[in-house]
């Protein structure tokens, strides 16, 4: 999900548009013959594409990041800083341990 202050790198949007472009294009110069007209047929050419993108990413997004999430021993790190007057550096180092 990308947010303001965060994203995790996943974009389900760019390769829908991409494709969604790609399949109206193609759907318009089809159109061009048929009864509903061109502009009626890049539409659903858009709509489609969205959608087969769409459905591509998200099984490309559902099996390769579930096996990076499986990757084990991996830790997380929490830097905590304190800051404190040097009478309190002691009983804060005692507090936290040498950890």
């Amino acid at each position: 999900m990308i947010t303001l202050h965060r994203a995790d790198g996943v974009s389900l949007f760019d390769k829908e548009a991409a494709i969604g472009t790609a399949f109206s294009v193609i759907e318009a110069n089809v159109g061009l013959g048929l009864d509903w007209g061109p502009i009626f047929w890049g539409l659903i050419g858009a709509a489609s594409g969205f959608i087969i993108g769409f459905i591509i990413d998200y099984m490309i997004f559902k099996v390769v990041h579930k096996r990076k999430r499986e990757v084990k021993g991996k830790k997380s790190e929490v830097v905590l800083v304190i800051e404190c007057s040097s009478e309190l550096v002691e009983k804060v180092e005692e507090g936290f341990g040498n950890t």
